[in-house]
This record gives C-alpha cells, structure tokens and sequence, in this order.
C-alpha cells in the first residue's frame, strides 16, 4: 500500500524515516523514566538543546566547516592518487609488480597510527588532518580502480585499439568509465573512513572541527555537546553518502537499470 502511494524509493525513505523517530522516542522514554543516566547519555530532547545552542552561538557551524573541509581536501586527494595509481598498475602488470607490494605492506597501517609522524612533519593544525584523510581515504580508491580495471574484459581493450584509441582514450573512454560501478563503492568506502579519520585527528592535532568539539565536551563533562557533535558528523556523513549515491546514478545511469531489471 505505501509503495504503490509513494513509489519503491519513497516508502523506503518513510519507512527510515519511522524506525529513526521510533528509535528517539524509545530513547526519550528511557529518560524519563530515569532508567538511563542523564549524564552518560542525556535525553534526545537535551541533546537537541545544545544543537540548538551551539547552532546560535556560531560555534557548531565553525566546527562543521572546519571538519567538512579537511574531509573534502583529504578524499580530493585520495581521489586522485588512488585512481591513477589504480589505473596506471592496472594497465601495467610490471609497474604492479614493483608497487604493490608497498602498497600492500601500507594499507593495513591504521591512520592513527600515523598521528605522531603527521604531527612530527606538518605540525598541529589543517596539514596533519589532511594527511590522515589522505591516508586512511586512498587505499579503498586504489584497490576498487585497481581490481576494476584489471577486470575489464581484454575484447573491450582490443576493439579501443583496434579502431585507433591513443593511450588517453583508451583511459578516457574505455578504462574509467568500465571501471566506474566498481570505483564509485570505493569513494563512498573512502568518504567513510575520512571522517572516521578525520575525527581521529582533531582529537589529538586540531584546535578546531567536530572532533576537537567532541574532545573538549568531555573533558568539561558536557556529554550533551558530544552527542551533538556525533550527530552532527552522522548527519553530514549521511548527506555526503547521498550525493555520492545521487552522482554515480547521474554518470553510471546504465547500473542503475540494470538493478531494476
């Protein structure tokens, strides 16, 4: 009945949309009866408060432009290191040969990891913060490209050259967009897990951004501001994630197809 009055889409975003307002009012309900403690978690109605206060002041949107900016930078970046690494060893088992293994000895090195090295060479503020993105955001690019490419079927390859594809064209108009359905999950992975490390590193080496405002709530014992602050980056993750998804149904439109199919 709700997807015929809604459309398949539509009843899925109504159906988040009661399972979101059911899960706070169970919550609330918690609270109230003083079954849960206030100040290790505080009511949905508490936390709103101090979004809204934050809201006022200024100092959450401070916090979200400084965060939303380090993530863009750092993803931008691991962008486009991943697809031409992931490109360039794809086409040319040789060059994997000599990289992937340093690729693969890096890949499993946690980004936090990296903190102390980050801070040693770039200091405190936006460079270190750009770098762990960076880190933590590459990897899942690369290896999406990487296995893309090297799966795209040798005819498709044969039959670009045959007609006169240069080298360009060939990564213009065969390689990329072959590869996109498989690339786009890994930027949406590697969107993820720049946040994830973007908060890693304001908790330790920014004086600004949600994690910093995270960081410092629970120090002055304000869980409400830290339930607000990992509100706020779930929200904005959550926008990200759609407009990933929106954009690679825009460039990929034959993948959306073949799903309804």
């Amino acid at each position: 009945m709700l997807e015929s009055l809604l459309g398949q889409r539509g009843s899925r975003f109504v159906r988040g949309l009661l399972g979101i307002m059911l899960t706070l009012a169970i919550w609330q309900m918690l609270a109230w009866l003083d079954l849960i403690n206030a100040v290790l978690l505080p009511s949905p109605l508490t936390v709103w408060g101090a979004i809204v206060d934050s809201l006022s002041d200024g100092s959450l949107i401070r916090h979200i432009v400084a965060s939303m900016e380090r993530v863009v930078v750092g993803v931008l970046l691991a962008a486009i290191v991943g697809l031409t690494l992931g490109v360039l060893l794809g086409r040319s088992s040789i060059i994997a040969e000599y990289c992937k293994p340093i690729i693969e000895a890096l890949r499993p090195i946690p980004p936090i990891a990296w903190t102390p090295l980050a801070i040693l060479w770039f200091g405190i503020g936006n460079a270190p913060s750009y770098f762990l993105v960076f880190i933590g955001a590459v990897f899942p690019v690369f290896i999406s490209t990487y296995s893309a490419v090297r799966n795209i079927e040798r005819t498709q390859i044969n039959a670009a050259l045959c007609l006169g594809a240069t080298p360009a064209m060939l990564v213009r108009d065969v390689l990329i967009p072959g590869a996109l359905p498989v690339i786009f999950p890994g930027l949406r992975i590697a969107l993820g897990v720049g946040w994830m490390c973007v908060v890693a590193a304001e908790l330790i080496a920014a004086q600004s951004g949600l994690g910093y405002m995270i960081q410092q709530s629970r120090l002055l014992l304000q869980t409400h501001f830290v339930v607000a602050g990992m509100i706020a980056i779930g929200v904005i993750g959550f926008a990200m994630n759609a407009l990933m998804t929106i954009l690679e149904r825009k460039l990929v439109p034959w993948q959306e197809s073949s799903r309804a199919t």
